[in-house]
């Protein structure tokens, strides 16, 4: 459960500093509001980018020992199939977090930590679901 919530932090700060590093001039790289991702679209993105992480990092391809795709690769694929689902692009999605991280950054943070509600409402459904399945053999056991 924590190491969850640490993956999505650890994301947030990767994407930060990246989308930061390469602002030479904010001026320039001021981006539209009416070419921006809606909220709830780049929660959702957000949101399947983190799972799709989580799952490469446990489920690289290997074949005779060696990774047939590379990390970079596997979540370039991953993440193209996300931008498809959300009819946008890495640009438009990119262009997005530089509009929050420009002109409302709170706003950006809160979406994060929507994403990190919804991994801890999706961890204790799991617990849930499992403690349910447990009771449901043990009465039937019994």
């Amino acid at each position: 459960m924590m190491s969850r919530c640490v993956s999505v932090l650890l994301f947030v700060t990767a994407i930060v500093l990246m989308v930061a590093c390469n602002m030479p001039d904010k001026q320039k790289q001021l981006v539209p509001k009416e070419r921006m991702l809606e909220e709830e679209t780049m929660e959702n993105i957000f949101y399947e980018m983190n799972i799709a992480d989580a799952v490469v990092s446990l489920r690289m391809v290997q074949v005779n020992g060696h990774t047939s795709l590379t990390q970079y690769q596997v979540d370039s694929l991953i993440y193209e199939s996300i931008y498809d689902k959300y009819n946008c692009t890495r640009e438009s999605f990119e262009e997005s977090i530089l509009w929050y991280l420009q002109n409302d950054p709170e706003q950006l943070k809160d979406m994060y930590e929507h994403v990190v509600e919804r991994f801890n409402q999706d961890i204790a459904e799991i617990g849930n679901a499992k403690s349910d399945s447990v009771a449901t053999v043990e009465s039937n056991t019994l």
